[in-house]
């Protein structure tokens, strides 16, 4: 039986952080192949709201296989070294790389058999470029002090683990295991007319997810649309700039505003014959795009997913991500019919079929974490 030891800033029941969170929670709900898990985080959401109706400072239990230890400390990086010290782990999986108590410190002073550090997309040039100084320096320290010979590093698909390899240049050990993802009922139903859309959008909201552009887009559309968009605000100056177009909406474009929503609550929205729409400048998976394409959900998105064939494949588009295309994009589904709706829809629980396959992702994390 292997142990092993997962540090990450944030976990369930918090869920504002997003995908690392979706990812770390749905893998330590599907593979329990010979693993018991022990998960430090912090007691806090990504926007420092304290999590309700948990314990603090204590291993509690999961599942059956997992304990979580939900830290209230203002210094986790010394409990950390503690509990790391009280028995032996096999792997130490360190999720992230640029918090100091839940990936620098654990890279530099854990100790385990194995220590796995997964970026989540953070290595990604799009997410380089924000705070790009800071994240420079901070991966020349990592460069300097070698502290990657000691790691082996786990990328979610090849596009990842040539920014990894890009980055450190130097002879390490990458593994690549895609991200397990939760599972929607489809949800296609016979609704869809004419000059009439829902559009959806499930991701934090910052440059990187483009929602300002999509909003432009939106401004110079005809026919009836409805944009729904959920998730938090992580950057509010880009959020203002949102809401001085959405004021600026004409009467045929309704734009809803939800927040942030727990995971489990999502699927509410996937109904009357919506499509997915989020061109990030990059993903390292993309959990709302693949989980939209399992319900019967067409997803307009870009070139940097891993997601990609969508066009050839009827479920989707991924597309350059600037407004003349999103604006040709969101013209082409209001011109369907239900027929044809239902058409792509049922091409998009295919392509999802095709691309997402557990049985894989058990061999690739049996590589990963037990070898």
């Amino acid at each position: 039986m292997k142990t092993i030891f997962i540090t990450i800033p944030w976990f369930t029941p918090a869920f504002k952080a997003g995908g690392p969170i979706r990812s770390i929670n749905n893998l330590v709900n599907k593979f329990d192949k010979d693993v018991h898990y022990f998960i430090f985080c912090s007691n806090k959401d990504v926007d420092g709201e304290k999590l309700k109706n948990i314990e603090t400072d204590k291993w509690i239990i999961f599942n059956q296989y997992t304990k979580v230890w939900f830290d209230s400390s203002a210094f986790p990086f010394l409990k950390f070294r503690k509990l790391i010290s009280e028995r032996k782990f096999d792997v130490l999986y360190i999720n992230g790389i640029f918090s100091f108590s839940f990936s620098i410190f654990p890279m530099l002073f854990g100790k385990a058999e194995k220590v796995i550090v997964s970026p989540r997309g953070m290595l990604h040039p799009g997410a380089l470029s924000k705070k790009k100084i800071k994240k420079k320096l901070f991966l020349q320290f990592l460069q300097i002090t070698d502290v990657t010979k000691r790691c082996h590093f786990h990328a979610v698909d090849l596009m990842e683990k040539n920014c990894i390899n890009g980055i450190f240049r130097k002879r390490i050990s990458v593994t690549i295991a895609g991200n397990y993802a939760s599972q929607f009922k489809h949800a296609f139903s016979h609704k869809k007319k004419v000059g009439e859309l829902k559009l959806i959008t499930v991701a934090l909201i910052s440059p990187m997810k483009n929602h300002l552009m999509i909003l432009k887009a939106l401004k110079e559309i005809n026919g009836l649309v409805e944009y729904h968009i959920i998730g938090g605000i992580k950057d509010n100056v880009y959020w203002k700039k949102c809401l001085e177009i959405i004021n600026e909406m004409p009467k045929n474009i309704k734009v809803k505003f939800h927040g942030e929503i727990p995971p489990n609550d999502i699927s509410q929205y996937f109904n009357d014959s919506p499509v997915m729409i989020m061109p990030s400048e990059s993903e390292s998976f993309g959990h709302s795009i693949i989980e939209s394409l399992m319900a019967g959900i067409p997803v307009i998105t870009s070139n940097a997913t891993p997601w990609k064939y969508l066009q050839e494949n009827n479920a989707g588009f991924n597309a350059v991500p600037d407004i003349p295309t999103l604006k040709e994009l969101i013209r082409f589904y209001l011109s369907l019919n239900d027929e044809e709706y239902c058409s792509t829809s049922l091409a998009a629980v295919a392509y999802s079929n095709k691309h997402y396959n557990e049985i894989i992702l058990n061999k690739e994390y049996t590589t990963l974490l037990l070898q």
